[in-house]
């Protein structure tokens, strides 16, 4: 009997064990079907880093080609537990979500700005600046109602931000010396940001330095109705989704100089109405040596606020580029914009190089006609008065018209100064023009030195420090091709530039 009981309660503690271990089962179970797989940074850090680096062996040693490629990264990246979505962006760039809500932008570049996609060489139905369109003609602009003011930046500084000055190069030098060369041959005053200094909170003080042009090399993508530039500096690993700044995605891209997978956070359109806000653009030209950066796709974004606030004109490749189209094509346009040639000129002969397509192109299309003016600073000297004491000296030709503002050093009072032209090449002058309070004379010479032939009587205008007029090309220089000019006054013995003098195209 008493071993029938014993076996009883064993029965029982056996039924019981059971019930225990289905209940457990149960709420294992529930909570299974309700778990979301966490991503970890170390985790995440380590999925991107295969990603990146099989994709390199795919292309580079097994020879598959690009779209393929990233196909192949697509499918392993879905059967990752942790992943809810992957979403192929335009060029081959892929948005992966995750199941916690963790995304991640992976730029799949194999030596290029961006995205490494392969395009076909087809010509892409877009509109771009075709050499038929370099020039537009005197007719076009020489009209006798309404004169239109040549599209050029108000400011004579400039910025090149290079997020991988340390990453791949083609030319030598280096693109962003030869940028800046160009510029300051052109008197802007450039200021550099490199690598870690073209991080975020650089990024959002553009607007801020009254830049004139802004030239923006790195890593950029289509969004989809935006565009993304990916800033430093790099991380090793995942970054934290809070980047301290509105408007920003996590991004992954190669780094051909580490050759390892790095990180760091996309700026987009967000950022852009965020952050540069501060001041309006002075006619600011934006050049974009990125993938993507005018992509059709791409302009609704940052291109579209900056040009509705103040930019003259935002100019980038319409597809993926490769580091070699792309370090020549921006060496090659900022000769010609060295040269004093228009948008529509330098767009050309980047066409006519036949790297090609992408498709060098110009935002909004018709900006053709933009050029970077023509500077010459001028330091302050104590023996002259601020009143009559050139600080800047500013020359736009439209091809018909010469425009010139003279910056002073305080607002200017004067009776008369002249301003000088050099029309044949001797480095005497052969026109005079002389610059009075509210206009303004322009005089051909009769014999050397005296300059009593007057032939143009146009208004002058003054806004603030700044001194403004016009005067048409033909009927002040004849048939020159090229000027050199130089201011004087007689009174204040000022003189920009000390000795030699400026050279304006026409």
């Amino acid at each position: 009997m008493k071993g029938h009981i014993g076996s009883i309660e064993k029965r029982k503690e056996d039924i019981m064990k059971a019930v225990r271990m289905f209940g457990i089962l149960f709420c294992l179970l529930l909570i299974s079907a309700g778990t979301v797989w966490g991503a970890s940074a170390a985790r995440i850090t380590q999925i991107a880093s295969k990603v990146h680096t099989d994709l390199r062996s795919l292309v580079r040693v097994q020879k598959l080609n690009l779209p393929a490629a990233v196909g192949e990264q697509k499918a392993f990246l879905l059967g990752q537990p942790e992943v809810k979505e992957v979403k192929q962006l335009r060029g081959n760039n892929l948005m992966v979500r995750f199941k916690d809500g963790n995304e991640l932008l992976m730029f799949l570049g194999d030596e290029r700005l961006g995205s490494a996609y392969e395009i076909a060489q087809v010509q892409m139905q877009k509109k771009v600046l075709k050499p038929s369109q370099r020039t537009i003609s005197k007719t076009q602009i020489d009209r006798p109602v309404m004169v239109l003011l040549p599209c050029a930046p108000n400011s004579n500084k400039a910025l090149i931000f290079d997020c991988l000055e340390d990453d791949y190069n083609v030319v030598s030098p280096k693109i962003w010396m030869q940028v800046k060369s160009d510029l300051e041959s052109l008197g802007y005053t450039v200021t550099t940001r490199m690598n870690n200094t073209a991080n975020l909170g650089n990024a959002a003080l553009i607007d801020n330095g009254g830049y004139g042009v802004v030239f923006l090399r790195g890593h950029g993508g289509d969004l989809g109705g935006d565009f993304g530039f990916l800033v430093r500096p790099w991380y090793t690993s995942y970054p934290p989704a809070n980047s301290g700044y509105t408007g920003t995605i996590r991004a992954s891209a190669y780094n051909h100089a580490a050759g390892a997978t790095q990180f760091g956070y996309v700026i987009t359109g967000t950022f852009s109405t965020t952050y540069w806000t501060n001041k309006a653009f002075p006619k600011t030209m934006f050049f974009l040596e990125s993938c993507h950066g005018a992509d059709p796709g791409a302009l609704p974004g940052m291109p579209t606020w900056t040009i509705n606030h103040g930019a003259s004109v935002w100019l980038g490749w319409n597809e993926s580029v490769s580091f070699n189209c792309g370090d020549n094509g921006s060496d090659l346009f900022f000769q010609k914009m060295k040269e004093q040639k228009t948008v529509a000129d330098a767009v050309a002969a980047v066409y006519a190089t036949g790297c090609r397509p992408p498709e060098l192109v110009a935002f909004p299309s018709n900006k053709g006609s933009c050029q970077l003016a023509i500077w010459k600073s001028d330091l302050n000297e104590s023996t002259v008065a601020n009143a009559r004491d050139f600080k800047l000296l500013r020359l736009v030709s439209s091809g018909s018209r010469l425009y010139a503002t003279i910056s002073f050093y305080s607002t200017p009072v004067f009776n008369e100064f002249f301003f000088y032209v050099d029309t044949g090449g001797t480095s005497a002058a052969e026109v005079l023009v002389k610059c009075h309070s509210n206009n303004v004379e322009v005089y051909k010479q009769t014999q050397p030195g005296l300059f009593s032939n007057k032939v143009y009587t146009g208004t002058a205008t003054k806004s603030g420090t700044d001194y403004s007029f016009m005067i048409p090309w033909s009927t002040s220089f004849g048939t020159a091709s090229q000027v050199k000019v130089w201011l004087y006054d007689m009174t204040g013995k000022d003189r920009l530039p000390n000795s030699g003098s400026v050279a304006l195209m026409k």
